[in-house]
């Protein structure tokens, strides 16, 4: 079944806070509207290759699941999405290689222009592997409805998602899983500063990143598990993303080269990878 990296949510408790920050960084993404849940809303930075970045926030106070801890807490990635053809497929399959799933579950939101968007989506694994594991969404309404690209980027040297970072406690452990239930290559590793040992599975838009004794990844496994601690942007030229937006010096990457957003409220969870 084709997987394609869908979306990762970046949690914030302030949802115009957290856009004027992304504003700032020249990525001013849409307004999308309010869950169905009632209490979070969301806008889409959306890319050329349809993934985007989803920044979510609560609306008002309330009982809901779209990762209430990370948002109160301004975590930033929160978890990451997948698109699939058949999410009950997909369900079976895991189901079959002995891991639980919940779902698969019902969700929409509508626009500010009164569109309903509406999907069905799936999380994976038991409990302490539901953020390190891809949850699975298929489209109910034409993925147009859902994600186009944002004016800010459209047609400009950021393409799309290139990597989720997922800091872990044990990255042989962490490659084992992606290996079983994904069939994923061998890792390529280097040393990274600020993120200790990355592992970058060639081809695939995940690395896993072993903190080392890095504090802000320490603290980060502490208060949340295994999970999305950094979400890269992708480039074909990172000399002309860095033209284009306020990054940092890029610094060696396994199979490329990553540059950070030029931002303190970021820190290193936002940056931008060029793979060769």
């Amino acid at each position: 079944m084709s997987r394609t990296l869908d979306h990762v949510p970046f949690a914030w408790h302030d949802l115009e806070e957290i856009t004027a920050e992304f504003d700032r960084l020249g990525l001013a993404p849409d307004y999308g509207g309010v869950h169905d849940n009632g209490h979070t809303h969301m806008a889409v930075l959306g890319f050329d290759d349809r993934s985007y970045v989803e920044l979510i926030a609560e609306r008002e106070p309330g009982d809901h699941d779209f990762w209430p801890r990370h948002i109160r807490a301004d975590a930033g990635p929160a978890a990451w999405c997948v698109r699939v053809p058949d999410v009950a497929a997909e369900c079976k399959r895991v189901i079959e290689a002995g891991r639980p799933i919940r779902g698969p579950l019902s969700d929409s939101r509508e626009r500010e222009d009164g569109t309903l968007v509406e999907w069905d989506r799936a999380e994976f694994g038991a409990p302490d592997e539901r953020r390190l594991l891809p949850f699975a969404i298929e489209d109910r309404t034409p993925l147009s409805s859902r994600i186009a690209p944002s004016d800010s980027v459209a047609g400009g040297p950021l393409t799309g998602i290139g990597q989720v970072v997922l800091a872990v406690p044990d990255l042989d452990a962490a490659e084992r899983t992606f290996r079983d239930l994904y069939r994923y290559p061998r890792s390529i590793r280097e040393q990274v500063a600020g993120f200790g040992t990355v592992a970058s599975f060639p081809g695939r838009p995940v690395a896993l990143a072993a903190p080392d004794g890095t504090a802000w990844l320490d603290d980060r496994l502490a208060d949340f598990g295994a999970g999305p601690c950094a979400c890269l942007l992708a480039t074909d030229d990172l000399t002309a993303a860095r033209e284009a937006a306020p990054l940092g010096e890029p610094t060696s990457w396994p199979e490329g080269r990553v540059a950070f957003f030029d931002s303190d409220m970021l820190g290193s969870r936002l940056g931008v990878v060029e793979r060769t």
